[in-house]
């Protein structure tokens, strides 16, 4: 017969090797735990930027059928789309603003509940009125999303974690991005397009109890901060750098937009994609996106420490603004291969790599820019940078949906590969180079 320490010490007659495993147990928990509440509000930011791109997703995903059924045209659908950006670029720097003053657990509960309802409302849609409207209302909600996730990772995370941290916070996006059509798709064809709306605004709901739970079990927990600089002037709220953010974030990061919201259409009506054969290929772009956020947030975090060993300032982020904005410019040459026999092949890789390089846009300006600002402002920051992606996005798609009408692919996509290139030279105009706030590395940078 085999004894209680032959079984590994758990059926000794004592109980002290259950005892001692128990202890075992609450050892390794409580070894995890800061490292648990050191992520847990990053993992809450991903889960809430995963909820916010199904939310704006949805639509993108069936706009072949929603359009047919309600009798929409391209050009009608990117004025919607318009609105939804005009509200999302005046809402950032708003939800930014108080966030940095109320904190991030009050003002992101609102706006979640906010957007959720709009999402849900979608549901009930009967024309061009009511989308605008929908579409407006779920953009004003859904521009706290991203000035929540850079606060709280400027909070809650040292600042040689940070430029993982946001992108792990922001990839909630391009993983709802990249999940929504697999999911979206078969629920529309099921139950019917609208009853996917119902379903994301549910979804939010959820999430704004799983934040109040979170909040009361106490993993969120705010660092000490850093000022920007310890000596010399500090910053302004409105400065250059500020603008140069967002000017590198706007157009660096457009083909997001394009590839969101117009590749659908472009699939479907160059390509003969069926509605149901879509969600079985837009996952493959956002799949770009999400590695885009964890690998340039990586590469991010790295250059900041081989600098600092170096004993030298903050690594300038040109020299990748420009390898991103080389690498978008071919997406321009897809609807020069529609006739050829691997066009869908490669249109899906185009828009794959395009969108890795926006996510690595995102990333490296925001990380940048909240490099350059004080940590107080991180929300604003965040809130003002998207405001500038969103309203180039809101210039870009009413244009986009016109050469879609005209059966003018070709322009459109030229547009949408060369707007990155103008990013980087406005960026490289406006920002200073020459000199660090207060001197040498930047304190609390996070490039």
């Amino acid at each position: 017969m085999m004894g209680g320490g032959d079984s590994g010490g758990y059926t000794g007659d004592s109980g002290v090797g259950w005892r001692q495993a128990m202890t075992n147990g609450i050892s390794t928990v409580e070894r995890f735990r800061p490292r648990l509440v050191e992520w847990t509000p990053c993992v809450s930011m991903l889960l809430l930027s995963f909820i916010s791109l199904v939310d704006r997703s949805i639509l993108g995903i069936l706009s072949p059928t929603i359009l047919k059924e309600l009798h929409l045209s391209a050009g009608q659908y990117g004025t919607a789309l318009m609105v939804f950006s005009i509200c999302y670029m005046a809402a950032n720097p708003v939800w930014g603003w108080a966030i940095d003053r109320v904190g991030v657990f009050w003002a992101i509960g609102a706006a979640v509940a906010l957007w959720s309802a709009a999402s849900g409302a979608h549901a009930l849609m009967a024309g061009f009125l009511s989308l605008c409207v929908a579409r407006g209302v779920l953009g004003f909600g859904e521009g706290a999303t991203f000035p929540a996730g850079l606060k709280a990772v400027t909070e809650t995370l040292p600042a040689e974690r940070r430029s993982f941290g946001l992108g792990l916070a922001y990839s909630g996006g391009s993983l709802g991005a990249l999940l929504t059509p697999l999911v979206v798709t078969p629920l529309a064809l099921k139950f019917g397009w609208r009853a996917s709306f119902v379903v994301s605004a549910a979804v939010g709901f959820a999430w704004i109890c799983l934040w109040v739970a979170l909040r009361r079990a106490g993993l969120y927990r705010v660092v000490a901060q850093k000022a920007v600089a310890e000596s010399g002037p500090q910053p302004k709220r409105w400065n250059r750098e500020l603008f140069a953010t967002a000017a590198v974030y706007g157009l660096g990061a457009s083909p997001l937009a394009f590839g969101l919201n117009m590749g659908p259409l472009y699939l479907s009506r160059v390509l003969h994609v069926p509605q149901g054969t879509l969600g079985h290929l837009l996952w493959l772009p956002p799949m770009g996106w999400e590695a885009g956020y964890l690998v340039w947030g990586r590469v991010a975090d790295v250059r900041r420490r081989k600098a600092e060993a170096a004993g030298l300032g903050a690594p300038s982020p040109l020299g990748l603004f420009a390898v991103f904005a080389a690498g978008s410019v071919p997406l321009a040459v897809a609807p020069m291969l529609a006739g050829w026999e691997w066009a869908l092949t490669t249109t899906m890789a185009l828009l794959f790599v395009a969108m890795f390089l926006s996510g690595g846009f995102v990333v490296i300006a925001l990380a940048d820019g909240a490099a350059r600002q004080p940590g107080a402002k991180a929300g604003f920051l965040a809130g003002f940078a998207i405001a500038g992606w969103s309203l180039v996005t809101g210039l870009l798609m009413p244009v986009v949906g016109s050469l879609f009408d005209a059966g003018a692919y070709r322009g459109a996509f030229w547009l949408a590969g060369l707007l990155p290139v103008a990013g980087v030279v406005v960026w490289r105009a406006v920002a200073r180079q020459e000199k660090n706030w207060g001197g040498g590395a930047r304190a609390g940078e996070l490039v």
